[in-house]
C-alpha cells in the first residue's frame, strides 16, 4: 500500500499542509482515528488521502466539521493507536504558529467572523465572488493553489475593526480615513500571517490594492514586485466591486461589458494588463455559482 508524507497528501487534494495536518488532530481528538509513524513523522495511506478528499469536498460545500467527522465515523474504519500518547506528541505537525482547534482553520475563521463581525459580514459575498473568480483566473494562468484561494477569500479580512461609516462614506474620504482604509492590507497580512501561520497567503492579502505603476499601496510596489496573486486578486476584486458590491460608483453597478472597458482601460497603469486580457477572457467562459450572487 503506497505512503504519503503530509505534504504529498496536500499536494494532492490541493490543500494547505498545515490545515490538513489539523483536520486529523481534529479526527484524532473527535473519532479516535490514528495516524502510523515512522521516524518521527506522520505517514498517511490510501484511507487517509480518501478522508482527506472527503473532507476536503465537503468542507467546499461549507458542511460543518461536526457533521463531516459524524460522517467519516460512519464510513470509514478507524485505525487505532500503533504508539503511547508521549511518543505520538513527539509527532504532531510543527507550524510556525500552530493551531488552537478548527477554529483557527482559515475557512472556519472566515464564517465564524462573517457571522459575529457587522463589517465583514457585509463583505461575505463579495469576498466568496472574489475568491471563485480568482481562483479560476489563477487556474487559467498556471498559478493556482491553495494559498491563492485562501488569500482572494481573506483579502478583506482586515477590513473587521474599520467602522462601516467610514467603508460605505458617499463622498470623499478625508486623509485620515483613507488612511484607516489603507491600514486594512497590513492588518489582514498580520491576521493571516500571525493567526493562520500562512505566511505566503499572507503575502497575497497584502498586495491586493498594490497598483502596477507603483502609485498602490502599502509599500508601492511595482509591476513585478506585485506578487502575481496578489495581482490576481486586485482585478476580481475591482471587476466585482463595479459589477455586484455597489461600495462605489455611486451605487451604481455597471454591466459585464462597461466593467471590461474600464479594467482594460486601467491596464498596464492599476492592473497588470496580460492578466485583465486572461481576465476578460475568462469571464466570457463562466458564471458565478448563484448562491454567491446575493449583494451585500
Amino acid at each position: 500500500m503506497r505512503s504519503y508524507s503530509l505534504q504529498e497528501l496536500a499536494n494532492l487534494i490541493d490543500r494547505n499542509p498545515v490545515a490538513v495536518g489539523e483536520w486529523f488532530n481534529e479526527l484524532e481528538l473527535n473519532i479516535n482515528h490514528h495516524v502510523s509513524t515512522a521516524q518521527g513523522e506522520r505517514v498517511f495511506d490510501e484511507q487517509d488521502l480518501k478522508i482527506a478528499e472527503y473532507i476536503a469536498e465537503k468542507r467546499d460545500e461549507r458542511l460543518p466539521f461536526e457533521e463531516i467527522f459524524k460522517i467519516i465515523d460512519e464510513l470509514f474504519v478507524r485505525k487505532p493507536p500503533v504508539e503511547d500518547k508521549k511518543q505520538r506528541a513527539k509527532t504532531e505537525v510543527n507550524v510556525e504558529e500552530p493551531f488552537t482547534g478548527l477554529g483557527r482553520d482559515p475557512e472556519t475563521l472566515f464564517y465564524e467572523i462573517a457571522q459575529d463581525n457587522e463589517v465583514i459580514k457585509m463583505f461575505k459575498y463579495h469576498s466568496l465572488r472574489v475568491m471563485y473568480m480568482a481562483s479560476m483566473l489563477a487556474k487559467r494562468v498556471n498559478c493556482y493553489d491553495e494559498d491563492l484561494r485562501i488569500a482572494a477569500m481573506l483579502h478583506d479580512i482586515g477590513k473587521m475593526g474599520l467602522s462601516k461609516n467610514i467603508l460605505l462614506k458617499p463622498g470623499k474620504l478625508s486623509e485620515l480615513e483613507f488612511t484607516l482604509i489603507q491600514s486594512h492590507c497590513h492588518i489582514g497580512n498580520v491576521i493571516v500571517r500571525k493567526h493562520l501561520g500562512l505566511t505566503r497567503a499572507a503575502k497575497f492579502v497584502r498586495d491586493h490594492h498594490e497598483k502596477w505603476d507603483g502609485t498602490g499601496y502599502p509599500r508601492r510596489l511595482l509591476g513585478d514586485e506585485i506578487t502575481v496573486q496578489g495581482r490576481i486578486i486586485s482585478i476580481c476584486d475591482a471587476f466585482d466591486t463595479m459589477t455586484i458590491d455597489q461600495r462605489n460608483y455611486n451605487k451604481k453597478t455597471l454591466g459585464y461589458e462597461e466593467a471590461f472597458q474600464e479594467l482594460q482601460r486601467c491596464a498596464w497603469t492599476q492592473f497588470d494588463g496580460n492578466l485583465v486580457n486572461s481576465f476578460v477572457s475568462m469571464m466570457q467562459d463562466i458564471s458565478i455559482p448563484e448562491y454567491m450572487i446575493q449583494k451585500e
